[in-house]
């Protein structure tokens, strides 16, 4: 499957590349780097970024970057589903209650 579109998750391997397109994922967020350096990659490296996939030059990469944000999207939808065993405080409560007793 050597269309251009590479799910590599180092970012060490993609360094030595000239890709087109970087797709990055944290906590359900997505960004996308166009032309990305050496520099940058490291830096979101650092920052807790991960590699979701790259796109390399060729005549259908902003098909296949459709593609790879859309299944960002979709793998970001899954994480952020609320757990059901969960329940959220109410901190309304809490702030009523203190301006009761002041």
């Amino acid at each position: 499957m050597n269309n251009g579109l590479k799910n590599k998750n180092n970012f060490t391997d993609v360094l030595a590349m000239d890709v087109r397109y970087a797709v990055l994922t944290k906590n359900r967020r997505i960004q996308i780097l166009v032309k990305p350096t050496a520099r940058q990659l490291r830096k979101r490296g650092k920052r807790g970024w991960h590699l979701f996939s790259t796109v390399d030059s060729n005549p259908e990469s902003g098909q296949l970057l459709n593609e790879a944000l859309a299944r960002a999207l979709g793998e970001a939808e899954r994480t952020s589903e609320p757990d059901a065993t969960k329940k959220h405080k109410d901190k309304s409560s809490k702030a009523k209650a203190a301006a009761v007793t002041e």
